[in-house]
């Protein structure tokens, strides 16, 4: 088993910083997170990030997948590409929402090619990227509103 050294102070995901981490006793600081929050992390005055970086980030969102970025202080370690996989047959329940006169929408926290990749194979009406817990609550809650003024 790995475990990290005692004393080591851990980095909880925020919707804020999009990152998580681990602070090591012998003052490395290690980062996982979205692209462009990582990337912000390395940068640098007049650096940019490694050539090629931002290509594989575009094509694992486009293939559907959300990409994280790895690196240790100032130096990308690399990339983890998370591939969403779709429920079985949840274009065709969809479909079955929609001719009942409901409209789909996908609220998700994935950033907008990622998002806009899955939903158009789920076969959702519209969808909303990068939100937050308290920004889709708001979203349904408004929604809801408006629903129930219609009735």
């Amino acid at each position: 088993m790995i475990a990290a050294p005692d004393q080591s102070k851990f980095i909880e995901f925020s919707a804020q910083t999009r990152m998580s981490g681990i602070d090591l006793t012998d003052g490395r600081q290690i980062r996982k997170g979205a692209p462009d929050a990582v990337a912000a992390h390395l940068r640098r005055p007049g650096e940019t990030p490694p050539a090629g970086i931002e290509m594989l980030v575009t094509k694992a969102a486009a293939e559907g997948a959300t990409p994280l970025l790895v690196a240790d202080g100032r130096r990308l370690l690399g990339a983890v590409v998370l591939q969403d996989t779709l429920k079985p047959k949840i274009s065709e329940r969809v479909a079955q929402l929609r001719q009942m006169g409901l409209r789909t929408i996908m609220i998700t926290g994935d950033n907008k090619l990622t998002a806009a990749t899955i939903a158009h194979r789920a076969g959702v009406d519209d969808f909303l990227a990068e939100q937050r817990r308290s920004e889709s609550s708001n979203f349904c809650a408004r929604s809801r509103q408006k629903a129930s003024s219609w009735r």
